[in-house]
């Protein structure tokens, strides 16, 4: 036996002793924890949000028509590429030049939107802002749905594109 180390008997009821000890100190606090449970605490802060900004007639007239002015030349634009594309496809859906037509027409897409969003303002009144921004994703998704070559979704898309047009048009007094 060496000298300075408990016999394995005593250090197994030493090991057990200490566990039994620790899971007690455990229930115990466990016990006192349910007994008495900490209160949260109080609610000190009132959040309250702001208001909505209040934009006069006029700030909404000059939103309104920065927007539609931006309209018009989005609108203008990717017309002009859509008929590009559509006269190089009739030539050939595999030729250079109606594959860069349709990839200027996709560039047109994505130009237009990114430009228009800038033109939206906070103050563009409603009437004119949710039609534009309709506008905006089916645009969006028929882009998408070209890229992922899902053809029908692609015209669906575009059909709602185009039925929002007239909805623009008028709203914007254009043509």
């Amino acid at each position: 036996m060496t000298k300075g180390f408990w016999p394995p008997h005593r250090a197994g009821l030493a090991v057990a002793a200490t566990a039994l000890v620790l899971a007690a100190g455990a229930a115990m606090t466990s016990v006192l924890a349910l007994a008495h449970p900490v209160e949260p605490g109080r609610h000190t802060v009132n959040v309250v949000t702001s208001p909505a900004p209040a934009y006069s007639s006029s700030e909404k007239q000059a939103a309104r028509a920065s927007a539609c002015a931006a309209w018009d030349r989005v609108a203008r634009a990717t017309a002009l590429a859509s008929k590009s594309s559509a006269a190089a496809l009739e030539q050939s859906w595999t030729s250079p030049v109606s594959v860069a037509a349709l990839a200027t027409e996709k560039r047109t897409g994505m130009a237009a939107v990114s430009y228009l969003r800038t033109q939206l303002s906070a103050a563009t009144p409603a009437s004119t802002a949710v039609p534009l921004h309709d506008w905006m994703a089916a645009n969006i998704d028929m882009l998408h749905a070209l890229n992922m070559r899902h053809w029908d979704e692609a015209d669906r898309e575009q059909k709602r594109g185009n039925d929002l047009v007239d909805v623009i048009t008028s709203e914007c007094g254009l043509r």
